[in-house]
């Protein structure tokens, strides 16, 4: 198995002039797949339709059941984690969603969604944990 994990975006320009590549280590490169999972819509990645998470298929929607959405969401990713990410193990999700208003020339209510991902590294049987956070639906209102 090969050990060199590469960041992303790679620089073609500098693979043609025979350049080294900015390598990761394994965690790091779980997590940058984890954010492009995260951040990719379903259908978005022509070669696979089901790579990507749902959470931007609610970006502009109004969220009655924040409960609901919570749940099908945390599936949603769980699947998707389980599904596309092979070097995890032993994955538990935990999802956070909030209320948050944003000051900046106007009001604006968003909604921040929190992942925390546990896992265990297949690899070297260590514990893996990767945090992030997006803001959806952006309601305004002066």
């Amino acid at each position: 198995m090969n050990d060199a994990y590469y960041s992303l975006p790679i620089n073609l320009g500098d693979i043609i002039n025979k350049k080294e590549q900015p390598r990761l280590s394994l965690k790091e490169s779980i997590s940058a797949w984890i954010h492009l999972l995260l951040v990719t819509r379903f259908g978005e990645f022509k070669d696979d339709q089901s790579f990507g998470c749902q959470i931007w298929e609610h970006d502009f929607e109004n969220i009655t059941n924040s409960q609901k959405f919570k749940e099908e969401l945390q599936k949603s990713i769980q699947q998707s984690l389980i599904r596309h990410e092979p070097r995890l193990t032993d994955i538990k999700l935990e999802v956070q969603i909030e209320q948050t208003e944003i000051v900046e020339q106007n009001r604006r209510i968003k909604i921040k969604i929190g992942i925390k991902v546990r896992a265990t590294l297949k690899k070297t049987n260590e514990a893996f944990i990767h945090l992030e956070s997006f803001y959806i639906g952006p309601l305004s209102y002066s």
